[in-house]
Formats: structure tokens, C-alpha cells, sequence
């Protein structure tokens, strides 16, 4: 090979890298600046005794970590953030998926739904907040639409009920998510190939057949995806309980977002309340690692 060959060569192998090097680049700065370098630093403060305004940062080891273990309120704080993601997870992964097969087989109107469903995504999570605020009021909407209806058994003030706040909540949270989950259910459905289907006919299957051995099978990845998405958005979940409930009544609308928040920055605890936020990364990361490891041995 002559020089200027082997010069040719280097230089390719050279804009292999380099040209996707620089469109990575930026994005990959603002990461480490707003994102990463962030992090260290709560992680950092998790470790002191701070209260946000002193430049004094007192060392304290494990203790904010160990004091987690013994605060009730953290406790009952993690027990309703796990109630209030399973509830999110199961509708928006289940029904968004079956929203999404629904859509999927519309011929008209098709684009009309797809905006309905998607319109909520985004609406400001504070904008959420008031309508569904209004909606659950003891003579809000859907109080007088069941009075109406000859359920008034079934009225209740929902934000002031503790067995009822955390779910109420939850499905409005769901009703401005949901549509995200829809979208990409619908891409992965797109990408399904038909020959799968047909061929699944031919061997007599029916519709539910179809969905269970073919679109299901095919969407592992996709549901991946989309549980992911909605474990994370779920647990860091705060303008919308703070907007109607700030955790009440009695805390049963407490999560572990708006705990760190009262601890942190309304009570100046800084260490304690970063303490916190690690912990709710700890656990995001673990089930997060739990469920994938889950997928990819159902997948061997």
C-alpha cells in the first residue's frame, strides 16, 4: 500500500470517530455540567450536617442515612411512593399498550384520538394540578356528573379521604402521561412484522391468540422502554401532589419527592434532605436493574 493510500485509510478510520465524537460532544458537556456534576454534590452534601446557608458543611458520616432507617415518616413516605408507581406503571404500561392496539386498528379518525390522548402530555404539571383539583372537589365535575347519575354513594371529597387521595391523584397523573406511553406503543407496534400475523392466521389463531403470541412477544423491547420511562417520571413525581395535597391529609399523599422538598429546603436540612434524594435514586437504579435483569432471562 502506498503512503498516500495508507494517509487515505488513516484519515477514514480517523472520521469514523470524530464526526460522531463532535455531535456527541455537547450534549455529553451539558450532561456532566447539569446533570452528573449536580449529583456529586447531593451525594456529596447527603454526608453533613448543612442547612443551606451556613458555608460551614459539618462531616457526619452515616448518619442521615442511618437516621432513614428510624424516621416513620420516610417509611410511610416510601410505602406510598411505591403504591403510587405500581398504580402508574399498571395503567400506563397496561392500558397504554391496550390504547394503543385499539388505535392501531382505526381507520378514520385515527389522527384525532392520537391528539386526544396526546394533548395532555403537554399541559404544565401545575396546569394538571388545578384542573384535576376542580374535578375532584366535593361539588366539583365528577361529583355532580355521579350525583346525576344516581350514584351519590359514590361522591366523595376525594383529596380529603386518606384511603382515596394517593390514587385519585394518581390517575390524573396518568391522564397527562399516558399518551407518551401510547406514542411509543404505537411505533413498536408499527415496526411488528405482518408476516407474523399472517402466518399466526393461517394456523387458525384469533385476536387475542395474536395479541398474546405475536404483538406481545414482539414489544418486550418496547415495553422495556416505556416502564422505564414511567418507574422514573413516577418516582420523581412532585408538582402535582405538592400543587393540591403539598403529602395531606394526615400524609397520605406523602412521597418521597415532596419529604425531601419539607426537609430540605422548607426546614433547612440540607444533608438529611439530599440524604433522601440519594435514596430515591438508589432505589429507581435497583429496580430498574431488577426488572431488566428479570427481561433478559425471560428472553434466554
Amino acid at each position: 500500500m502506498t503512503a498516500s493510500a495508507m494517509t487515505l485509510a488513516e484519515g477514514g478510520r480517523r472520521s469514523d470517530w470524530l464526526t460522531p465524537t463532535t455531535f456527541l460532544l455537547p450534549a455529553c458537556v451539558l450532561y456532566l455540567v447539569f446533570s452528573f456534576l449536580p449529583t456529586l454534590s447531593v451525594v456529596r452534601f447527603s454526608f453533613t450536617d448543612w442547612d443551606g446557608i451556613s458555608p460551614v458543611k459539618t462531616w457526619v458520616g452515616l448518619r442521615n442515612y442511618i437516621q432513614l432507617f428510624f424516621d416513620p415518616i420516610f417509611l410511610e413516605a416510601f410505602w406510598n411512593t411505591c403504591w403510587w408507581a405500581a398504580i402508574i406503571v399498571v395503567i400506563n404500561v397496561g392500558l397504554g399498550l391496550i390504547l394503543a392496539t385499539l388505535l392501531s386498528r382505526v381507520a378514520r379518525g385515527r389522527a384525532l384520538l392520537q391528539t386526544a390522548i396526546t394533548v395532555p402530555i403537554v399541559l404544565a404539571p401545575v396546569t394538571v394540578a388545578v384542573i384535576w383539583r376542580w374535578m375532584y372537589q366535593p361539588y366539583g365535575v365528577i361529583n355532580e356528573v355521579l350525583r346525576d347519575l344516581g350514584f351519590s354513594f359514590l361522591a366523595h371529597p376525594w383529596l380529603g379521604v386518606p384511603s382515596l387521595v394517593l390514587p385519585a391523584l394518581a390517575i390524573a397523573h396518568c391522564w397527562s402521561s399516558i399518551g407518551l406511553s401510547v406514542m411509543i406503543f404505537m411505533a413498536g407496534l408499527q415496526a411488528v412484522d405482518e408476516d407474523l400475523y399472517d402466518a399466526a392466521r393461517i394456523d387458525g389463531a384469533n385476536r387475542y391468540q395474536l395479541f398474546r403470541y405475536v404483538t406481545l412477544p414482539a414489544l418486550k423491547p418496547i415495553t422495556a422502554v416505556v416502564f422505564i420511562l414511567t418507574l422514573t417520571h413516577a418516582f420523581k413525581s412532585f408538582d402535582l401532589i405538592w400543587s393540591t395535597t403539598q403529602g395531606g391529609p394526615i400524609r397520605s399523599s406523602e412521597i418521597l419527592a415532596t419529604y425531601m422538598y419539607k426537609r430540605g429546603a422548607l426546614q433547612n436540612e440540607y444533608g438529611y434532605g439530599s440524604a433522601i434524594s440519594v435514596a430515591l435514586l438508589v432505589i429507581v437504579t435497583l429496580i430498574t436493574a431488577i426488572y431488566l435483569n428479570f427481561q433478559e432471562r425471560r428472553e434466554r
